[in-house]
This record gives structure tokens, C-alpha cells and sequence, in this order.
């Protein structure tokens, strides 16, 4: 079996040995030496280079190419934050021994883009970055954020996320020093932030979530404080109805505008928060149930409560046997009103108006508001009887 060479060995071994402070070596290299050692490591430099493109190219399986790739950038990475770290002693203040300090952190920055620009898509988004880029990144993203807090206005309903995402992106950068992030944690907020200041997005209309909300979702931009504040924001706007029914259909409304909504899950803003789609679509089914529930509580009142002479409870004389199930009976009400065969002045008017006078084989009091509320929740097997017994009436029209 042949033994590759290590290619980084005299540079590995300059930057951890050498020009660590701890190793004695520092103190002894004079003017005329340093001299020498900033032309060998520039000659060193274009040589790696050179014999890394040979090496990968040499390899015809992807997978070892992509493998290869990453060793070199993740040893590049280190040996980068060791430079800087040597730097930090006292010793690198010296100009002959700075300059072979500056000199190295150069090269290896080149070394590191060099493997980035060239074969960008075989490196894993999940390696952390060197610090200077991490220092240049994190001036970029507060600049951006500071000219995006100079532009919330006032009055636009986007000022509040935006505030949100503002405080939580300041908090996390700034927390860094502590915490060094990787190549998809910078990406991620990069994009949020140039797709939060253009408004690049595809918006899809929506009666209660703002552009910038479109956008965060879109991102996954799952911490807690902003699926607490969506879901704040979408009760507020349910208090705007009186009844219970329209309450109902209206979360149903802003449910199916939720998952109309486009959110890709691999990209997020916390790795450790769960998804945000996920968290509201749980929030919205626990929201939906309780409200079904509470329709269902309130009719049940409403019937022990009624007069035998109310509409709600004719005497059975009136009514007309129909053969089909409340959900199936909600599902046709629901489309001869949408679809305009009947007219009134609501849907409600339609059920108030059709149910009273209906049974079933297996019910004979029907709520008008009951059956209402299940043609919100369809279930496929209801919609093929449905058809089939609007089939069986046509079949019979043509008959005549």
C-alpha cells in the first residue's frame, strides 16, 4: 500500500512548533533569518497549491474527492487559528517576528479560499469558520442590521418581527466571542438579511400574515419568541369575531394560508429549536379541536335548552328522512353555496335555513350549526358518497 505524503507537513510544523511561543525557537530567529522564512513560506504556499490540485484531481471517486476537499479545508481552518493564536504573545511584536506572523495568516487565508472557490460544493456547510472570517462576517451582518433598523417604519405591520429578528440576530453575534459558527449558521443570516431588506421573495397574498412574515417562515426562522408572537397575533385576530362559528371558520382560513406558506426545513435559524411549521401546524390542530369542541358543547346546550316549537327542534312530521350522514349532508350544502346554485346571505343563512327540516336514518335532530361546521373537516370516504349520490341524481335526470 502506498503512504501519501503529508503535503501541510513543514507549515504544520512552523506554525504548532516553531513560532509557538512555548517552544524557545522565537527569540532566536534574527532580522536577515525572518527575512529568508517570509520568501520560503510564500514559495511554500504556491507549491501546496499546486500539489493539491494534483492530488485531488488525481482521485476519480467522488466520495474520496469530497473526503479530500474537507481535510484540507478543516486543516487549513486550524492551522489559521493557531496562527492567530501564536499572535496574540508579546514576542509577535517584535516587526521582523510580525511580519513572518502576518505573512503566515496571509498565506493560509489564500490556501483557505483557494479550496472554497474552487471547489465549493464538495465542502460540508457544517465546518466552523476560521476567526477572521467569522470577524469579517460578523461586521457585515450588524452593518446590515443596523440599516434595517433605521428602515422599520412606524406604522408598517412588519415593524414587530422585524424588531424580533433584529434582537435575536444582535444577541447571537454578538454572543460569538464564546461561540464559533459554522459555514450554514453565516449563510443562514446573510440570506434572511438581504431577503428581509429586498423583499425578494415570492409573497403569497394573505389577509393576516405580513411580508416579513412570509419571509421568516419561508427561512424556518423557529425560535420561540417568534412562534409565540405568530401565534399571538393570529388569537388577536380571532377576537375580532363575536361567534363561535366564525371563529371557527376563520382559523380554518388562516390555517390553510399557513400551509400555503413555503418553509424549507434544513434551513433554519436554531439547530436546537424544532421546526417552526411544525410547532404552528401542532399549535393550529390543538386550536381547531378546542373550538369544534366548544361549537359542539354550545349546540348541545342549545337543543336541551330550546322550546319543542323551535326551528331547531320541528316536530318530526315536518322533516325529511335523507339518506346520507351529517358530513356528507355539510359537503353538498357547502357547494351548492359556493358554488352559487343556492343564494343567501351566508353560508350560515344555507344551513340555518336546509338543516331544521332534515334528518337521518340514524339522527333525527340535526344542528344547523353542527352540520355547518363539519364541511370544514371533509373526510375523503364522505366526499365519494357525496359524489356518487349527486351521480345517482344526474343518471336520473337524463333518464326523464
Amino acid at each position: 500500500m502506498i503512504q501519501k505524503k503529508y503535503h501541510l507537513e513543514w507549515f504544520d510544523c512552523l506554525i504548532v512548533q516553531e513560532l509557538n511561543a512555548r517552544s524557545g525557537v522565537l527569540q532566536s530567529i534574527t532580522i536577515a533569518e525572518s527575512k529568508e522564512l517570509v520568501a520560503h513560506i510564500l514559495k511554500e504556499s504556491r507549491r501546496i497549491q499546486i500539489q493539491i490540485k494534483e492530488e485531488i484531481f488525481s482521485i476519480r471517486k467522488k466520495r474520496q474527492f469530497r473526503h479530500l476537499v474537507r481535510k484540507y479545508h478543516s486543516t487549513f481552518i486550524y492551522l489559521l487559528d493557531c496562527s492567530i493564536e501564536n499572535q496574540q504573545h508579546d514576542f509577535f511584536k517584535e516587526p521582523h517576528l510580525h511580519n513572518i506572523g502576518t505573512t503566515v495568516i496571509a498565506v493560509l487565508e489564500d490556501l483557505l479560499s483557494f479550496v472554497e472557490n474552487r471547489f465549493y460544493k464538495y465542502l460540508s456547510l457544517d465546518e466552523r469558520v476560521p476567526i477572521t472570517y467569522q470577524i469579517v462576517s460578523k461586521r457585515e451582518i450588524l452593518s446590515k442590521l443596523d440599516s434595517i433598523k433605521k428602515n422599520i417604519l412606524t406604522s408598517s405591520d412588519t415593524q414587530e418581527p422585524l424588531q424580533l429578528v433584529i434582537s435575536k440576530l444582535y444577541q447571537k453575534v454578538r454572543s460569538e466571542h464564546t461561540h464559533k459558527s459554522t459555514y450554514r449558521e453565516i449563510v443562514y443570516r446573510k440570506e434572511l438579511l438581504n431577503a428581509l431588506a429586498s423583499d425578494a421573495l415570492p409573497i403569497v397574498k394573505s389577509t393576516i400574515y405580513s411580508v416579513a412574515d412570509q419571509i421568516l417562515i419561508s427561512f424556518n426562522f423557529n425560535c420561540q419568541e417568534y412562534s409565540a408572537y405568530l401565534k399571538n397575533k393570529i388569537l388577536n385576530q380571532l377576537d375580532h369575531y363575536a361567534t363561535l362559528g366564525d371563529r371557527f371558520a376563520a382559523i380554518l382560513c388562516i390555517y390553510k394560508e399557513f400551509g400555503q406558506l413555503n418553509c424549507k426545513p434544513k434551513r433554519m435559524f436554531d439547530p436546537q429549536e424544532p421546526n417552526l411549521k411544525e410547532v404552528l401546524l401542532t399549535w393550529f390542530q390543538h386550536e381547531i379541536r378546542y373550538l369544534e369542541q366548544q361549537i359542539k358543547s354550545r349546540e348541545e346546550e342549545v337543543i336541551d335548552s330550546s322550546p319543542k316549537n323551535d326551528i331547531t327542534a320541528m316536530e318530526s312530521n315536518f322533516k325529511m328522512e335523507c339518506d346520507l350522514s351529517c358530513d356528507q349532508i355539510a359537503l353538498i350544502l357547502r357547494a351548492a353555496d359556493e358554488s352559487r346554485v343556492v343564494k343567501a346571505r351566508s353560508m350560515s343563512q344555507v344551513f340555518k335555513s336546509i338543516v331544521p327540516y332534515l334528518s337521518t336514518p340514524f339522527k333525527k335532530e340535526l344542528s344547523y350549526q353542527s352540520v355547518r361546521s363539519k364541511s370544514y373537516n371533509a373526510e375523503d370516504r364522505d366526499k365519494v358518497v357525496a359524489i356518487r349520490t349527486l351521480e345517482k341524481m344526474i343518471t336520473k335526470i337524463n333518464s326523464y
